[in-house]
This record gives structure tokens, C-alpha cells and sequence, in this order.
């Protein structure tokens, strides 16, 4: 009898590792995946943030992605011409490079919806000037990304006019709260010290879900 509990209680021992084994490779399997990188280009028609209740998706803020790629890269090729990796890979003020300018790209497609909704609640529009200007800078913009960094952008140029137009939009609703307020045009700049109240008043929320898990560093950049 007691060789048969014994074995009984090595049998239930034996099953209750391999149901605790199994369980831990589920719960790792599941944990890579939730950590696993996403392709931007996957996923240009999912939605990245909603604010105020509309949904933008990736594709709504590839230029800010794009831009903020740029000058990311650029403050990389100073930093080490030869190794521009070792700069988006650098720590520093408790977050990673990568990570804060990829979190500055949404910061600033956020900022740029509010404001652009103030200027459609103000009816503003931009002059020939503006306009010409604002065409210029897209022009350049879009050059500067070249055949190869188009093409993995994934959007038109139309698609790239139409985000400046409402950047330039958003900048002169931007410059009539700060004139209307009596302050400097870059206190409601995202990192001003007023825009945070501005901010206050609307509600966003970004998809973490894929948010977190972007390769940010390769949508236009080899």
C-alpha cells in the first residue's frame, strides 16, 4: 500500500511540473510576443492615437514619424558618422533616444491636431504667401526623403501637401492664442511651458498596443 501512494504521489508530482513547465513556456511565448517588434508598414491603417474622440491612424501621422526619423539620424551622424546606432541606442534622462524621439513624433502629431481644429473653429486660412511657403517646405521635405524613403513612408505626396497645409494651419492658430494671451508663440510649442493647459482640456489616447512595440529607427531609414 504504501509503495502504491508513493507512486500515486509521484505520478500527481510528476504532472503537476509538466503543467507548470508548459504554463511557463505559454506565458514566455505570449510575453516575446507582446514584445516583438511591429513593421510600420503593417500597419499604416491601424489606428495610432485617438484625440478628442477621432482616430488617427499611422498613416495620418507618417510625416511626423518620418521628420522625427530625420533629425534623429542627423544628430546620429554627428555623434558618430560611422556608427549612427550607438546614438539611437544611448540612455539618457531616464529613457532611451529611440524611445523619446519616437514619443516626441506622437507629442507633436497630437499637438498639431489640436491646433488645426482651432484654426477650423477660427475659420483661419493662409494667404498665397503662406500657402507658396508651406508648398516649399513640403517640396523640400519630400525631396529630401528620396525615391527609396518614399517608397517606404508608404504615402503620397498629395497625402504629404495636405499635412503641411494643416501644420501651417495649426501654426497660425497656435500664434493667435499666444497673441490673444499676451506671450511668446513658443510657450504653446509642445515642450512650452502653456501648452500643457491647452493639453488639459482635450483627451487622447494613444495605441500602446502597437505604440510600444514600433520599429522606430527603420520606417524610412535603412
Amino acid at each position: 500500500m504504501a509503495g502504491k501512494r508513493e507512486k500515486r504521489q509521484t505520478t500527481v508530482f510528476l504532472l503537476a511540473f509538466i503543467v507548470l513547465f508548459i504554463a511557463s513556456i505559454i506565458a514566455c511565448v505570449v510575453r516575446a510576443k507582446r514584445m516583438q517588434k511591429v513593421e510600420y508598414a503593417d500597419h499604416m491603417e491601424d489606428v495610432a492615437v485617438t484625440v478628442d474622440g477621432e482616430p488617427y491612424t499611422f498613416r495620418d501621422i507618417a510625416f511626423y514619424l518620418a521628420y522625427k526619423e530625420q533629425t534623429t539620424q542627423e544628430q546620429a551622424k554627428v555623434y558618430d558618422l560611422e556608427h549612427t546606432n550607438e546614438f539611437w541606442n544611448l540612455h539618457t534622462n531616464g529613457s532611451f533616444i529611440r524611445i523619446e524621439a519616437k514619443d516626441t513624433a506622437m507629442d507633436m502629431a497630437v499637438h498639431d491636431v489640436i491646433f488645426y481644429r482651432m484654426a477650423e473653429e477660427e475659420e483661419l486660412s493662409l494667404s498665397e504667401d503662406e500657402k507658396q511657403y508651406v508648398e516649399n517646405k513640403s517640396d523640400d521635405f519630400w525631396n529630401d526623403l528620396e525615391e527609396e524613403g518614399q517608397k517606404r513612408l508608404g504615402v503620397s505626396k498629395g497625402e504629404i501637401d495636405d499635412t503641411f497645409i494643416h501644420m501651417g494651419l495649426a501654426q497660425k492658430a497656435q500664434q493667435l492664442l499666444a497673441d490673444t494671451n499676451g506671450v511668446d508663440y513658443r510657450e504653446y510649442n509642445v515642450e512650452g511651458s502653456m501648452y500643457q493647459d491647452v493639453l488639459d482640456e482635450h483627451t487622447y489616447k494613444v495605441n500602446e498596443k502597437l505604440w510600444k512595440r514600433l520599429d522606430f529607427g527603420n520606417i524610412i531609414l535603412d
